[in-house]
């Protein structure tokens, strides 16, 4: 019994200190409110005029999302690839995201700089890691019952190594939705403009989790 009573209390406590400690942040819409633009314009540019952008871009059934513009703005300066890892030579365009809630499918644009490499000078594997992790989550969300969720699992097999100042994009799909579990797969390569073979980085799988508590706080924008 107590143990029950703490593993339901724990976090509502929890989440409730910092709702009060934090009452700028996540009440009053204190922060810094910048517009995340692109810091490549000639790369976004050049993408929109692709095949595959302008079809998905067409496509009444696909909802286009801008990634900056998915979660609260609060959060843009903390965020990894919104905020500490956006700029010049790092995540240089707010990556373009195309969901379909319908069939589960996500298809999401991003381009790595040339200082997001690891000692090798490719780009660094925490980085692509990053990339799955929110992009399959993404791609799960709308199945959930409170449209929100965690990462329960999260396997990568590393296939190649993704050059700097390269433009990639994701492709993933959700392969079982069950109640608060939503389980996707997804690939991650390279999108050449030249008309080139495009290189697979990573295939990536994730097992998506809505905590029972969170339906409590649907009403709070925190994520």
């Amino acid at each position: 019994m107590i143990r029950l009573l703490t593993r339901l209390t724990l976090p509502v406590v929890g989440l409730s200190a910092g709702y009060l400690l934090f009452p700028k942040e996540w009440r009053k819409n204190s922060y810094s409110d910048r517009r995340l633009a692109s810091f490549n314009t000639s790369v976004l540019e050049e993408l929109t005029k692709t095949e595959e952008f302008q079809k998905l871009a067409n496509d009444e059934s696909i909802t286009r999302i801008i990634k900056s513009e998915s979660f609260p703005p609060q959060h843009h300066d903390n965020h990894v690839g919104s905020g500490i890892l956006f700029g010049p030579n790092l995540m240089e365009i707010d990556p373009v995201l195309f969901i379909s809630e319908s069939t589960g499918d996500l298809t999401s644009f991003y381009h790595l700089g040339s200082e997001l490499i690891s000692q090798d000078g490719q780009i660094h594997n925490g980085i692509i890691s990053t990339i799955l992790d929110e992009g399959l989550c993404f791609c799960g969300f709308p199945q959930l019952p409170s449209k929100k969720g965690v990462t329960a699992k999260l396997s990568i097999n590393f296939e190649n190594q993704a050059p700097p100042n390269s433009t990639l994009v994701l492709r993933a799909k959700v392969v079982e939705a069950k109640g608060r579990k939503v389980v996707i797969d997804g690939t991650l390569e390279t999108f050449p403009f030249d008309g080139s073979s495009p290189v697979r980085i990573a295939n990536s799988k994730c097992v998506l989790v809505e905590p029972k508590w969170f339906k409590y706080f649907s009403w709070l924008q925190i994520f």
